[in-house]
């Protein structure tokens, strides 16, 4: 399935505009073009690099996600909403944040990420890292890798990708996703990806999907989730770049995958057979990834490339947005150790 810009009557679509304390966003029906939006709200107005990974804790009703240009990593109280908005600097870009199975001994809930060397926990206090798997521990592999995006499968086990750190070199077919087990030991399961991104699995725990945003795909594997093999890749959904890229995507409880694009100003609602069904149109062009708080999404954007050709972008980039799609998302699964 391609993504194009044709205006189908069968695709529902919301465009985020005006908002307030109490409904941060409104739905409208009718799409806008970037450089015609007016009047948009976000639900957390920061000024942010690289916003990425939200990740919502039911548990705690605390929502987190990163800042990967500017090292920091934000934590969120919904009930109290923006005004509690914290965050702490990392010593190294993270990629992807997960929950890990909870502790009765601790007194505050692990984190672990994907960062830039390997797999580290968090402490969600300092800042620090501490590795449980170094992937990259040469010099000149550790200047030119970083890990991106991830999930945590049914059984525990931590996928995530790496790709070249767009920072300092250009970005090829060098990524690689890697399974962390619960024993800490890691797996190379897919090799030459441009960029892995969104990670999901279906209700059935029988597909995994995967995304390589250079290459505007997103992957379908057979999933075998008692051993973690995957098998028979075949494209399921792919966006023209004259569109944008797939970025990160959240599934909701009907098998749908809610994908971000990048330089695509959207969200497009992508269901079990690679059709598009809705649509979210935003005021900034690099959207980055969705994550469900209930039947609210939460989406994270990066800042403006390109602030001369679209100023309009610029003005609303880097920032978090919120609305209520009314299906709710399907629950994330923690990191479970042995």
């Amino acid at each position: 399935m391609t993504a194009s810009a044709s205006k189908d009557n069968n695709i529902q679509r919301w465009t985020v505009t005006e908002a307030s304390e109490h409904s941060p966003c409104r739905l409208l029906t009718t799409p806008l073009t970037c450089n015609h939006r007016h009047g948009t709200q976000p639900y957390l107005d920061i000024r942010g690099g690289l916003l990425e990974g939200p990740y919502y804790t039911p548990a705690s009703n605390e929502l987190r996600f990163i800042d990967l240009d500017h090292g920091k990593v934000y934590f969120l109280d919904v009930a109290k909403g923006p005004d509690s908005l914290t965050a702490i600097s990392v010593e190294s870009p993270i990629g992807v944040t997960a929950d890990v199975v909870a502790d009765a001994s601790s007194d505050n809930a692990k984190i672990i990420v994907a960062a830039k060397h390997g797999f580290a926990t968090l402490d969600r206090q300092s800042g620090a890292l501490t590795y449980v798997n170094r992937i990259y521990n040469g010099s000149e592999e550790s200047y030119r890798m970083r890990f991106n995006d991830g999930a945590v499968d049914s059984h525990g086990r931590f996928w995530a990708g790496s790709c070249n750190d767009h920072r300092v070199v250009k970005v090829e077919d060098q990524g690689t996703l890697y399974r962390l087990d619960p024993d800490l030991s890691v797996h190379a399961m897919v090799k030459q990806m441009m960029c892995p991104n969104g990670i999901g699995w279906n209700a059935a725990d029988t597909v995994m999907y995967l995304t390589d945003s250079p290459r505007g795909k997103i992957y379908a594997y057979d999933y075998d989730a008692h051993t973690g093999n995957i098998s028979n890749r075949r494209d399921f959904f792919t966006i023209d770049p004259s569109i944008g890229e797939p970025d990160g995507f959240a599934m909701d409880v009907e098998g749908c995958l809610w994908v971000a694009v990048w330089r695509g100003s959207r969200i497009l609602r992508v269901n079990p057979h690679g059709d598009i069904t809705g649509e979210i149109s935003f005021p900034t062009r690099f959207v980055t990834c969705p994550e469900f708080v209930g039947t609210q999404l939460i989406v994270t954007t990066a800042l403006e490339k390109e602030p001369l050709s679209y100023p309009e972008s610029v003005r609303w980039s880097g920032k978090v947005y919120k609305l209520d799609v009314g299906v709710q998302g399907k629950p994330r699964n923690p990191f479970r150790p042995q």
